[in-house]
Protein backbone atom coordinates (compact mmCIF):
# COMPACT_ATOMS: atom_id res chain seq x y z
CA UNK A 1 0.00 0.00 0.00
CA UNK A 2 1.60 3.30 -1.35
CA UNK A 3 1.96 5.92 1.80
CA UNK A 4 0.10 9.24 0.79
CA UNK A 5 1.09 11.63 3.88
CA UNK A 6 4.13 11.11 6.55
CA UNK A 7 3.87 14.03 9.10
CA UNK A 8 5.96 14.61 12.54
CA UNK A 9 3.84 15.30 15.74
CA UNK A 10 4.40 15.50 19.31
CA UNK A 11 2.24 14.41 22.46
CA UNK A 12 0.69 17.44 24.21
CA UNK A 13 0.60 18.24 27.90
CA UNK A 14 -2.14 15.71 28.38
CA UNK A 15 0.19 12.62 26.45
CA UNK A 16 -2.33 13.35 23.46
CA UNK A 17 -1.37 13.11 19.66
CA UNK A 18 -2.74 15.20 16.97
CA UNK A 19 -3.84 12.99 13.95
CA UNK A 20 -3.65 15.15 10.58
CA UNK A 21 -6.77 16.72 8.97
CA UNK A 22 -6.63 13.98 6.19
CA UNK A 23 -7.29 11.16 8.28
CA UNK A 24 -10.49 9.82 6.91
CA UNK A 25 -12.02 7.69 9.94
CA UNK A 26 -13.38 8.72 13.26
CA UNK A 27 -12.41 6.43 15.11
CA UNK A 28 -8.48 4.13 15.54
CA UNK A 29 -7.25 0.98 16.84
CA UNK A 30 -4.00 1.71 18.52
CA UNK A 31 -1.32 -1.34 19.13
CA UNK A 32 1.66 0.16 21.47
CA UNK A 33 4.90 -2.31 21.31
CA UNK A 34 8.04 -2.23 23.24
CA UNK A 35 10.09 -0.69 20.94
CA UNK A 36 7.83 2.22 21.58
CA UNK A 37 6.21 2.13 18.28
CA UNK A 38 2.77 2.30 17.53
CA UNK A 39 0.05 1.39 14.98
CA UNK A 40 -3.18 2.68 13.96
CA UNK A 41 -5.97 1.04 12.46
CA UNK A 42 -9.08 2.30 11.48
CA UNK A 43 -12.08 1.27 13.20
CA UNK A 44 -15.69 1.70 11.59
CA UNK A 45 -17.97 1.56 14.47
CA UNK A 46 -21.66 0.18 13.25
CA UNK A 47 -25.28 1.17 15.54
CA UNK A 48 -25.78 -2.00 18.05
CA UNK A 49 -29.42 -1.92 17.11
CA UNK A 50 -31.86 -4.57 18.32
CA UNK A 51 -34.64 -5.66 16.49
CA UNK A 52 -38.42 -5.10 17.40
CA UNK A 53 -38.60 -9.26 17.90
CA UNK A 54 -36.02 -9.20 20.68
CA UNK A 55 -37.50 -6.39 22.39
CA UNK A 56 -40.83 -7.82 22.47
CA UNK A 57 -39.20 -11.12 23.71
CA UNK A 58 -37.62 -9.25 26.32
CA UNK A 59 -40.16 -7.95 27.50
CA UNK A 60 -42.50 -11.00 27.74
CA UNK A 61 -39.57 -12.45 29.42
CA UNK A 62 -39.66 -9.59 31.90
CA UNK A 63 -43.55 -9.92 32.51
CA UNK A 64 -42.69 -13.72 33.15
CA UNK A 65 -40.36 -13.17 35.89
CA UNK A 66 -42.80 -10.33 37.45
CA UNK A 67 -45.38 -12.91 37.81
CA UNK A 68 -43.99 -15.78 38.70
CA UNK A 69 -43.86 -17.52 35.47
CA UNK A 70 -40.62 -19.35 36.06
CA UNK A 71 -38.59 -22.57 35.24
CA UNK A 72 -37.12 -24.21 37.67
CA UNK A 73 -33.86 -23.44 38.95
CA UNK A 74 -31.07 -25.34 36.98
CA UNK A 75 -28.77 -27.69 39.49
CA UNK A 76 -25.38 -26.44 38.22
CA UNK A 77 -23.70 -29.65 40.33
CA UNK A 78 -26.14 -32.08 38.18
CA UNK A 79 -24.27 -30.24 35.18
CA UNK A 80 -20.45 -30.84 36.59
CA UNK A 81 -21.59 -34.60 37.07
CA UNK A 82 -22.81 -34.72 33.77
CA UNK A 83 -19.38 -32.79 32.59
CA UNK A 84 -17.42 -34.99 34.45
CA UNK A 85 -15.89 -32.26 36.37
CA UNK A 86 -16.82 -33.20 39.51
Amino acid sequence: MPMIAEVDVRKDGRNRITLPASAEFEHYHVKTFDDGHLELYPRILTDPTISLHTLEMMDEAMDNLKHGNVGVPVDADALLTLLGEE
